[in-house]
């Protein structure tokens, strides 16, 4: 038997990973499995413990948007994927046995830090050897209170991939594994703080790993059907610093030198090779940043997707690069939805809170051109932004009714750190401190003065048949936002006539 890369016969290195997931949110999530695949590269094992197919909150996050009547109701069970009937934490820990990990990570957004240091917090009382690292968005934007976490021995507070490389190679060599770039330390009783690596070059990256993952996690609703869908990265960053976006936060500590693309060809590449294996129906193409780019590089894309892939697939677009062009190479390429921001539907509350200097002109005129095409068409809004009164709300509902778009996507204002708007909410006093976001499809968490978080919530569930309905509806609509008897039993008959009248033909995918 030969002797395994930590020294030990037939043995390589273990790294056991944990996504500290959403219940249901499917899609193989590309930062992990891109890490996952950087860990292999360098010739470690990895296992994967996922927390998406356990009930870990009652409800799923197309179930909030199902009762908000933004999105049709599917059925995973038509597809045979159910929630897990086991336990959670036994089977987690029936996994540390089986696998015997040298390092455990997890990676968590604010919404489910809480829930991955529960697992933490297990393993390490039964094995408090084994060393463990967090990262994610929360232990970038909240390093402090990460690493004051008994049971975390590192913090990874900028891009992983190679950092986490470092990390097992020094573990597994029985080497100092305090000074590596991008990595917050806790040994011996004491922190070693150190600085921000150099922003990894996205072509220097290897393709996803998808063996780590459930085979569920590839099934995702989409258009009031469920496909084989893929997620890709094609850049990283953002060029705008929108006040509620962790992109605020990395242009910060990374001085705007945070976007970066991956080339076309080797997009394609890996997109067409995960198709090819996994059969995928659709693709989620991951870019905060797809059109405001080079004309070149756009006519690139579209060419090489039409060659090589052929598939459906979906993406976001900022409305500064909307023009005709554009939208005729997308849907020409294959695209068949695309949503934008409209966020705020109140001109000057956008440009001074949330820093999206757009005009009302220009986003009227992207979605006319956008609906000029075949692709389907939809606008996300958020309600609820610190300070935001009703009135203003309704401009956001005004703008929509404008836009005229059969898809509205409407989520909560949540306040995440590291951004300026989560720092204005402390300020003001309508959240403490230590607060932690929740989901910004089903929760509000300010306690502002001019209006409670039912007002919020009420409009957030009629914000579409405000929109859609006409006006003489509205003051039955009003009665719908109330949270009583009344006011359920009057949302439950407007969204039968919503449903009805916006819902009746079922889209096919592709």
């Amino acid at each position: 038997m030969g002797e395994g890369r930590n020294g030990m016969p037939g043995r390589n290195f273990r790294v056991l990973l944990i996504h500290a997931n959403s219940s249901m949110d499917t899609l193989i999530p590309p930062n992990l499995a891109t890490l996952s695949a950087c860990l292999k590269r360098a010739g470690n094992e990895v296992r994967l413990f996922d927390t998406t197919f356990y009930n870990t909150r009652g409800f799923t996050g197309d179930d909030a948007r199902v009762r908000t009547l933004q999105v049709k109701e599917t059925h995973f069970s038509d597809y045979g994927i159910y929630f897990n009937d086991t336990d959670m934490l036994q089977d987690f820990l029936e996994m540390v046995e089986e696998f015997k990990p040298d390092l455990i990570g997890f990676s968590a957004v604010e919404l489910t830090f809480k829930m991955g240091m529960e697992i933490i917090d297990a393993v390490k009382r039964v094995k408090s050897e084994i060393v463990v690292a967090c990262g994610g968005a929360h232990a970038m934007t909240s390093p402090e209170d990460v690493i004051d976490e008994r049971n975390i021995d590192i913090v990874c507070v900028g891009e992983a991939e190679n950092s986490f490389v470092e990390l097992c190679e020094k573990l597994r060599n029985k080497e100092d594994y305090t000074g590596i770039l991008n990595l917050w330390v806790k040994k011996d009783g004491k922190i070693h703080k150190n600085r921000l690596g150099n922003l990894i070059d996205m072509d220097d990256l290897p393709m996803q790993d998808w063996e780590i993952f459930d085979r569920r996690r590839i099934y995702k609703p989409m258009s009031g059907n469920i496909g084989r869908t893929g997620c890709f990265e094609l850049t990283r960053g953002c060029i705008y610093s929108c006040t509620f976006c962790i992109n605020e936060f990395l242009n910060k500590v990374h001085k705007h030198k945070s976007y970066r693309e991956k080339s076309i060809p080797k997009f394609i590449d890996e997109v067409k090779y995960f198709k090819d294996k996994y059969g995928l129906e659709y693709v989620y193409i991951l870019a905060e940043m797809f059109l405001p780019t080079s004309k070149e590089r756009i006519r690139e894309f579209s060419r090489l997707w039409k060659e090589k892939v052929g598939i459906p697939f979906w993406c976001q677009v900022r409305v500064e690069g909307v023009d005709e062009e554009n939208v005729r190479l997308l849907e020409d390429a294959g695209c068949v939805s695309i949503s934008a921001g409209v966020e705020s539907g109140n001109q000057e509350f956008r440009r001074k809170v949330i820093h999206r200097m757009m005009s009302n002109e220009k986003i009227v005129e992207a979605f006319r051109l956008l609906k000029n095409s075949k692709m389907q068409i939809s606008a996300n809004s958020i309600i609820g932004f610190p300070g935001e009164t009703r009135e203003q709300i309704f401009d956001t509902i005004e703008l929509n009714r404008k836009l005229g778009l059969d898809n509205i996507m409407i989520h909560v204002f949540n306040p995440y750190r590291g951004t300026s708007l989560y720092d204005l909410s402390v300020e003001r006093g309508y959240i403490p401190q230590d607060h932690m976001a929740g989901d910004y499809r089903a929760d509000f968490t300010l306690n502002m003065p001019h209006i409670s978080k039912e007002e919020i919530l009420g409009l957030q569930r009629t914000f579409v048949l405000y929109a859609k309905f006409p006006r003489e509806m509205w003051p039955e609509i009003r009665i719908a936002e109330k949270f009583d008897e009344e006011g359920n039993k009057k949302f439950e008959e407007l969204s039968k006539i919503y449903r009805e009248k916006f819902f009746l033909e079922k889209p096919v995918m592709h």
